[in-house]
């Protein structure tokens, strides 16, 4: 079986925390998409607070949480 990657809301630049669309002010889910999907090519299944660029540092939206192996909406590669 081969897994692909769709175009949905979770990989889409504009999802902001609590699954808020910053383009359109909408809650979306997991099955929603638009056409203005701007996908977020740099988060994989690698991508962790390990290597994300607000690890440890004051721009982390969730310090208290953060942890080596999780992953939030906030990553962004280092």
């Amino acid at each position: 079986m081969n897994l692909k990657t769709t175009n949905t809301c979770i990989n889409c630049e504009n999802l902001l925390q609590n699954f808020i669309c910053k383009k359109h002010n909408e809650e979306v889910g997991i099955h929603n998409f638009c056409d203005s999907h701007l996908y977020k090519e740099s988060i994989s299944k690698h991508s962790s607070c390990a290597n994300c660029h607000h690890y440890g540092l004051s721009s982390c939206s969730k310090p208290l949480e953060s942890s080596p192996s999780m992953l939030c909406f906030d990553w962004q590669i280092k």
